[in-house]
């Protein structure tokens, strides 16, 4: 039932409480055009986006993970894999490359781009990020499997079992790929 057929009705039912019906119809309507924004989800607490990726060991270690163009003139174009430590304490490996494993025959080496978050010639990479180039995978990982993502830190290597969601993510990119 449409919402002038309501109001119509409660008119004629109280001929009185018409211009109320009505006015707190609109007073409705505006407070949820206020209200909406303020109560959906903000981007950070959304459901996790293509390609945005929160990883969790199950060991207490985690990672935000962010995949994108870049299009700088100082560095490659491409495609890169961001990484930030969520949890404290987290000192990623800036020389070695990540490690992306389809945990059968395949695995991959993303090269290690962190190099590329430095903010001045002279600055210091932050130790709870990292970057990879996150290029062509080839050859292009096997529908149905798995993959594990094996993070360098300074001290060992943390491994991370990928959603399905990123697993699709990775395909479409790689797919994407030879389409081109």
């Amino acid at each position: 039932m449409k919402v002038s057929a309501v109001l119509s009705r409660i008119a004629e039912i109280l001929p009185w409480s018409a211009a109320i019906a009505k006015r707190g119809a609109w007073m409705v309507a505006l407070a949820l055009l206020f209200i909406a924004p303020i109560v959906s989800p903000s981007p950070a607490m959304a459901a996790e986006q293509p390609g945005n990726w929160n990883l969790d060991d199950g060991r207490g270690h985690r990672l935000g993970a962010m995949l994108f163009e870049r299009s700088d003139i100082n560095s490659p174009a491409g495609l890169r894999l961001r990484l930030n430590a969520e949890s404290g304490g987290l000192q990623l490996n800036h020389l070695r490359p990540l490690v992306l494993s389809d945990g059968k025959s395949q695995a991959w080496q993303l090269s290690n781009r962190s190099e590329e978050l430095l903010t001045s010639p002279r600055g210091v990479i932050p130790v709870g990020s990292s970057q990879f180039d996150a290029g062509c995978l080839d050859p292009i990982p096997a529908d149905g499997l798995s993959l594990v993502i094996v993070v360098p830190k300074s001290e060992g290597d943390l491994s991370f079992d990928l959603a399905p969601g990123q697993v699709q993510s990775l395909h479409s990119l790689a797919d994407a790929c030879t389409d081109t």
